[in-house]
Parts: C-alpha cells; sequence; structure tokens
C-alpha cells in the first residue's frame, strides 16, 4: 500500500525524549513529528525527507513504525548510506518495510505472538507433530526463538517478529525503546536497519574489495616473475 502524500504541520514545543527501554506518550505529535525531533532518529528523519514520505507519516495511520537508530544507520557504513540516500526507489522500499498498518504496542505483539505460537503447538499436538519437529526437539531446537508472530509491512514483505523474556526481535533487530505513542501511531526504536528479502546493500563495497584483491594478486605475481 503506498503512502499517501499529504501536508500538515505539528507542534513539537517542549519534547523531552524518553529513556531507553521505557515506553513513551506523545500525544501532541505525530510520528514524523516525533522522528523529526529525536535527536537519536537523525538519518531516519533525513532518510523520510528525502523519499517525501515525511508528509505521509505525518497525516496517515495509524502505523508502526520500527525506528533505526543512527547508530543503526552508521553499523551500514557510512558508503553504503550514501550509495542509499542517492537511490530514491531502494530508500523507499526500505523504508516502507519498516512500517505497518495499524497501531501495535508492544502488549499487542506480545499477545499476538503467544497466540501464534500457542496455535501451531495446538496444531502440532493434534496431528502428532511432524517428524522435523521430533527432531528439533531432539537437537534441543525447540522454543529458541521463543513466540513469534508475522506483519505484512508497507513494502508488502512481512516481518518476523520474535517476543522472549520481555524482549522483542524484528527480524534480527532488538527494540530497544519501545511504546513511543503519537497521535497517528506508535514506534518502536530498533538497532539494526531492516533490508527486505532480495535486496543487498553491500553489493557495490563488496566488488570494490574483490577488484582490490583481485589487483593485488596479479602486482604480486608479477614481480615474483
Amino acid at each position: 500500500m503506498p503512502f499517501a502524500v499529504t501536508a500538515a504541520l505539528v507542534g513539537d514545543e517542549n519534547v523531552t525524549a524518553t529513556p531507553d527501554n521505557e515506553t513513551g506518550q506523545m500525544d501532541n505529535m505525530t510520528i514524523a513529528g516525533y522522528v523529526a525531533q529525536d535527536e537519536n532518529l537523525t538519518k531516519l528523519a533525513e532518510a523520510l525527507n528525502v523519499t517525501a514520505l515525511y508528509d505521509a507519516l505525518d497525516t496517515g495511520g495509524p502505523y508502526t513504525v520500527f525506528a533505526p537508530s543512527d547508530d543503526a544507520f552508521d553499523a551500514l557504513g557510512n558508503e553504503t548510506v550514501n550509495q542509499l540516500f542517492n537511490e530514491t526507489a531502494n530508500l523507499t522500499t526500505i523504508l516502507q518495510y519498516h512500517v505497518v498498518e495499524g497501531k501495535y504496542t508492544s502488549a499487542n505483539l506480545t499477545a499476538m505472538a503467544e497466540n501464534q505460537t500457542g496455535q501451531q503447538n495446538q496444531t502440532g499436538n493434534e496431528t502428532g507433530g511432524s517428524i522435523l519437529d521430533i527432531f528439533g526437539g531432539l537437537l534441543g531446537g525447540g522454543n529458541q526463538t521463543g513466540n513469534m508472530t508475522t506483519l505484512e509491512t508497507l513494502s508488502g514483505e512481512s516481518l518476523n517478529v520474535t517476543v522472549s523474556d520481555g524482549e522483542i526481535m524484528v527480524e534480527n533487530a532488538t527494540v530497544t525503546m519501545k511504546d513511543i505513542n503519537t497521535t497517528n501511531g506508535v514506534i518502536h526504536i530498533i538497532d539494526k536497519v531492516l533490508v527486505p528479502p532480495g535486496m543487498n546493500l553491500t553489493v557495490a563495497e563488496n566488488q570494490t574489495g574483490v577488484m582490490a584483491n583481485e589487483t593485488t594478486e596479479v602486482m604480486t605475481t608479477e614481480t615474483t616473475m
């Protein structure tokens, strides 16, 4: 589902950021408004502006946004981030991969994950379990990933959300700050940038690295000869 692009202004005066791992209530701010003023989400704010998606998260909704922190973007490397910011189509797809239609708080996600896992376990018990389930149990693989549920993103791809011992994982990212409630949804801050299946953000860097290695090998061979 594409974003609708319209404009609206919201006030962000007297806003105090909420500490990590605590919940926040921003009843006077939209999702976009909160991202714009959070000092730990400056790269996400820039990405929203580059792709013209700020207005969408300022007026649409409700949405659930898994927001990568600045550290999450930094972990990609400057070259990758710069390349991504110059490829608007890919950046838009990645941002939409972080957004789910509807409002899902941490309590909602936990309940959904437990319910879905419970249904799967009940189905397994009724059918006697598959051979894979049996081997999984023998190898100690059962319940390692905790309770899990799946959400469909605005990019059309699905996200696996895992809840274990109070910790929420979105694919391979950890929620470091949860339940920032806004006027049009909720934000959960995560420690990694989520990449849709089939998209590789480091292709250019890897190719450069391979070329550099090949050049070194050729020079070494010529010197030896």
